[in-house]
């Protein structure tokens, strides 16, 4: 007989502080993504993320950092890239080790002194760190306390507020912007640290004064001319700032005509010049006359022009400069490095900008992406991806394979910054492509059209056709039972509905932000900025209202609540109702059928689960961002800003772990077999539930055995899956037609046949079987219909998969996983002989379950994964009230009552 496998939930041995069960335990895994980003090969195919830094030495090398993915990165002469500094995960360690077994937490700005040694602005660390010519990395400046303290004594026990950039002069003075501290500060060759520039006040005062009587305003990049004079990139002032060797202080572009906005970056080449580069995608340079003019990019942010004078080409966004000693300038145009030469030909030097190289056709887990926003399955189990920063919709298949479905280089279907993926009962998927203000639907069998959003930003009328309905900034979607899609209008500030061939109207917000209308109707609620949405089998939608700190809740009566978070940020609660607890900038949110709610308190680094009781727990993550854990408990891992979720019906939970550039996966630790019972042979012909072996009225879907004799070979065979995952019509010339038409068969033999009602029969009152023979028909029968015959598996097995016996018995509060045939149309496409995948499918009729005659709670109840016709019930045995002893199970779907079986409970 098949042996059929099933991942069940695990009850926890603890108990909560309130009396209610300890969520299941889960390990972690990742299915999608890596730290493969090219090193080892050309800088120009490297895999790089927005870069905030760059400098470069007299021996040909450029350093960059590559501050998404916490790492400093090398382009040796030759062209090869490698990581000096940086596991790739953020936080803090390795000092007096190899630099690139340390971690950094967002390195900015970037300096190298005569003697190759690189300085890193540990921006995230409030540090100054030093990666030696040996290659082992120290602390040269801060101490972790944010603040600006310790002047006059050593700087590494002195206090930093956001060390943003850096500069080394020739006699040896590392020069440090304190962005937030609004100073600028020197650390002598000796090792003690001093200001130079900035009360600590934010404002502009004090040109042709003392510098260190000057109020500067978020000063960034920093600069040093062959005279020893220090240039500030005084952004908050608009202004490029000038300290000359006396300590005078002087505005040297950006007042009056010398237009600059928000300067963030300025280098100075080997003859003077000065660059500066500002909110624009632009850079520009300063005359020896004191007038800015056009160096490099345009008014509008792109990426073209290479091999051509820079003057003619676009940038994305260069955040920082450099110069080396052949007068070229180096930009770091977002997540490139170009080079601007002598001649003022521009040619990109580092980065791909994740146009090529991503690993498509190969296995997901070598793969790279680049924060993904968003995950879901497909009705074929396959995942689907929201890779945001490489501006694709990804796919990966069972066996692991990752492809590109839209978007991309050349792709026919652009994307920008998708954000969001959802699928539908139908097995259509949705795709929020956030910039483009729109909203794309791929149906099963493939093509990709506008589903909602006119392609420009707006705040469209109620009532329109989605077509016809301006969106801004769309983030997510979601959809529900009745096969209504919901899209998170988030800079509108607002949830819409769009029914199946409806208009879009209004669920919640009001266009607004805010942070009112808890108790009321949700369309004259506030929302700000809300990130996602998850529809449960009740007709609640839950929504993660990102900039409010709170999970709220839609009910079907259009009222909206708060179910998590205090509105305030911040990290607290758990173990307690999650109406007190604090949490930070949530932007996924996903629910299961018994009411677990699961969402990524994404600025926690967190994902959190809120029990139907209104409990709060921490499934997976710690304080701090990172990445650790794999194939260890999810609760001992670390995640880094986890976004998108989907929960499949096995009670998998997959992540967007988007600050880790994976998608990782949460899996219930207990897995288990379970074998259906034997099958009684009968000498009359008759038909009964697989489950129960009980004649009666039969179900769509149902499992069923025709019992007769002569009907097939002596030698059973069993039905084995197609490519397609459907089951076949045919085995050892043994075919069953119901009303005409031939069904699927899992096991055929000459006195029992075993095989899968069609849903096609739902209404009728009757369906006429014949079974057929080396295409001879050997007889037939007439079977009365219903909507529901359900009928309970059995043996029943614990949860570590042992029978269940008066001698092994369950303990009372356990979550058990019980298996049944019967239960009649459901929501999902309803394919007779088809293979259980994701999304998995719910019964349309309601279902209740008791155990020794008390309510059951039911946390899952629907189709088993794996399986075909086949109800999964994952209740957890009562307790309290509950007796030891022999307890029966009773199952009921609509009105239709199962047969008990009984389960033994200490």
């Amino acid at each position: 007989m098949r042996r059929y496998v099933c991942i069940l939930m695990a009850a926890a041995a603890m108990r909560g502080a309130h009396g209610q069960s300890a969520p299941a335990a889960y390990r972690i895994e990742t299915v999608a993504g890596s730290s493969r980003n090219g090193d080892g090969g050309p800088a120009t195919a490297a895999q790089i993320g927005a870069i905030q830094g760059v400098a470069a030495d007299r021996f040909g090398n450029l350093y960059l950092s590559d501050t998404d993915n916490h790492r400093v990165r090398k382009v040796n002469a030759a062209g090869t890239i490698s990581t000096v500094a940086g596991t790739g995960s953020p936080g803090f360690s390795g000092d007096g080790g190899p630099a690139s077994e340390a971690r950094l937490n967002l390195p900015y700005g970037l300096a190298v002194d005569s003697g190759g040694n690189v300085f890193v602005a540990d921006l995230g660390n409030n540090r100054v760190r030093r990666v030696g010519v040996d290659g082992r990395i120290s602390t040269v400046a801060g101490s972790a306390l944010k603040g600006s303290a310790g002047d006059g004594g050593p700087a590494k026990d002195a206090q930093l507020f956001t060390p943003r950039n850096l500069a080394v002069d020739a006699a040896g003075n590392l020069y440090i912007s304190e962005f937030e501290g609004h100073r600028v500060r020197r650390v002598a060759p000796d090792g003690r640290i001093s200001t130079v520039a900035g009360s600590g006040l934010a404002g502009f005062r004090g040109d042709g004064g003392a510098a260190i009587q000057a109020l500067l305003n978020y000063p960034a990049g920093l600069a040093i001319d062959r005279a020893g004079s220090l240039y500030i990139a005084d952004s908050g002032n608009d202004r490029i700032r000038k300290i000359a060797p006396s300590g005078a202080i002087v505005t040297v572009a950006g007042a009056l005509t010398n237009s600059l906005v928000t300067p963030v970056a300025v280098a100075i080449d080997s003859a003077g010049a000065v660059y500066a580069a500002d909110s624009r995608p632009a850079v520009t340079a300063l005359t020896t006359a004191g007038i800015l003019s056009p160096f490099a990019g345009g008014a509008t942010a792109a990426f073209d022009g290479d091999g051509g004078p820079a003057n003619r080409a676009s940038l994305l966004a260069p955040h920082s400069l450099a110069t080396d000693d052949t007068g070229a300038l180096y930009i770091a145009d977002g997540p490139r490095i170009r080079r601007v030469d002598a001649r003022g030909i521009i040619q990109t030097v580092a980065g791909d900008g994740y146009l090529h190289a991503l690993g498509d056709g190969g296995l997901a887990t070598s793969a790279l992406l680049l924060n993904p926003g968003a995950v879901a399955l497909d009705s074929n189990g396959q995942l689907l991806i929201a890779d945001t920063g490489t501006q694709r919709l990804r796919q990966v298949t069972r066996e692991g394979i990752i492809t590109t479905l839209a978007g991309g280089t050349g792709s026919a279907v652009p994307l920008s910054n998708p954000m969001g993926v959802a699928v539908d009962a139908s097995g259509s998927f949705y795709i929020a492509d956030t910039l483009h203000h729109r909203v794309l639907q791929a149906g099963s069998g493939g093509g990709i059209a506008v589903f909602a959003g006119t392609g420009a930003a707006g705040t469209g009328v109620e009532g329109l056709a989605p077509l016809l309905t301006a969106l801004r900034g769309p983030r997510a979607t979601c959809a529900d039972r009745r096969g209504a899609i919901y899209i998170v209008d988030s800079s509108n500030h607002r949830v819409l509905r769009v029914p199946s061939g409806g208009v879009a109207d209004t669920v919640a917000g009001t266009g607004t932000p805010g942070d009112f209308g808890d108790g009321g109707p949700a369309r004259a609620a506030q929302l700000n900025l809300p990130g996602a949405c998850a529809a449960d089998a009740r007709g609640n939608l839950f929504l993660a209202d990102t900039n409010n700190h709170r999970i709220r809740r839609v009910a079907s009566n259009g009222v909206i609540t708060t179910v998590a978070g205090t509105g305030d940020a911040g990290f607290s609660g758990d173990d307690g109702p999650a109406v007190a607890a604090r949490i930070r900038a949530p932007i996924g949110v996903a629910v299961d059928d018994s009411g677990n709610l699961y969402f990524s308190d994404t600025g926690n680094h967190r994902i959190r689960l809120v029990t139907p009781d209104g409990i709060i727990y921490t499934l997976a993550g710690q304080d701090a961002a990172g990445f650790t854990g794999d194939g260890g408990p999810a609760a001992a891992a670390q995640l880094n800003s986890p976004a998108g979720l989907f929960l499949d019906g096995a009670q998998n939970l997959y992540v967007a772990d988007a600050g880790n550039n994976r998608v990782r996966r949460l899996t219930p630790d207990a897995v288990v077999t379970l074998a259906p019972g034997p099958i009684r042979i009968a000498s009359e012909w008759q038909a009964v539930s697989a489950a129960s072996q009980r004649p009666g009225p039969v179900a769509p879907g149902e499992l069923i055995v025709i019992m007769g004799a002569g009907m097939g070979p002596a030698a059973g065979i069993a039905g084995e899956y197609e490519g397609s995952g459907l089951l076949p019509t045919r085995l050892g010339e043994v075919e069953v037609r119901c009303d005409g038409l031939s069904v699927p068969l899992l096991y055929a033999q000459a006195e029992q046949i075993k095989l899968q009602v069609p849903y096609g029969v739902a209404g009728r009152a009757s369906t006429h079987v014949e079974v057929f023979y080396q295409a001879a028909l050997i007889g037939s029968l007439d079977l009365a219909v219903t909507a529901a015959a359900p009928a309970l598996f059995g043996p029943v097995t614990n949860p570590d998969g042992s029978p269940n016996s008066e001698d092994n018995p369950v303990a009372r509060g356990t979550v058990m996983s019980f298996y049944a045939t019967g239960e009649g149309l459901t929501d999902g496409a309803n394919v007779t002989g088809l293979l259980a995948g994701f999304p998995l499918a719910h019964p349309l009729l309601p279902v209740v379950m008791s155990i020794g005659g008390i309510p059951a709670g039911i946390l899952y109840a629907g189709s088993a994964p794996g399986m075909v016709g086949t109800l999964q019930v994952n209740a957890r045995v009562p307790g309290g009230f509950l007796p030891p002893g022999a307890a029966p199970v009773e199952l009921s779907v609509g009105d239709a009552a199962a047969p008990c079986v009984t389960i033994w409970v200490k």
